[in-house]
């Protein structure tokens, strides 16, 4: 994200999105159980797009609290009940498994699109590779 030239910086910046530099890379393992969280009360959504954002325009460390409790006020979420429930841990073996799950799947990066269980497709691509994929599985071709 520091290199002007990162492609994938450039392919927001050709869509109209906003990506910020970073000095660290932050661990987003919390986040995932805040969005576990999110899942739970059925709002996966909204907390979803609170992440990214937080993440990807904003700059944000998304293993800081005053991060996820923000997050979670914006989603509609009792950011209290949130944290409790993750210093708890209540959410960690639900992440746990589903790493454990990709790895096993050879899945290691993120993000990881899986379509019809046959075919995945890893990393921020652009469209003509999704389109490939879909020719793969027998679609029709998409214009």
């Amino acid at each position: 994200m520091k290199d002007p030239d990162d492609p994938l910086k450039k392919r927001a910046e050709r869509e109209g999105l906003k990506m910020v530099r970073r000095e660290t890379i932050p661990s987003t393992r919390r986040a995932h159980e805040a969005a576990e969280y999110a899942r739970s009360k059925g709002k996966l959504e909204p907390m979803h797009g609170e992440l990214l954002k937080a993440y990807w325009t904003e700059g944000k460390d998304l293993h800081s609290f005053d991060v996820l409790r923000e997050a979670a006020v914006k989603a509609g979420l009792d950011p209290d009940e949130m944290q409790r429930e993750l210093e708890k841990g209540t959410f960690k073996p639900i992440v746990e498994e589903g790493i454990r799950e990709a790895h096993e799947l050879g899945i290691h990066a993120v993000p990881t699109f899986v379509f019809d269980d046959r075919l995945a497709v890893q990393g921020a691509q652009e469209l003509p590779v999704f389109r490939l994929a879909m020719q793969q599985l027998g679609a029709r071709k998409l214009t």
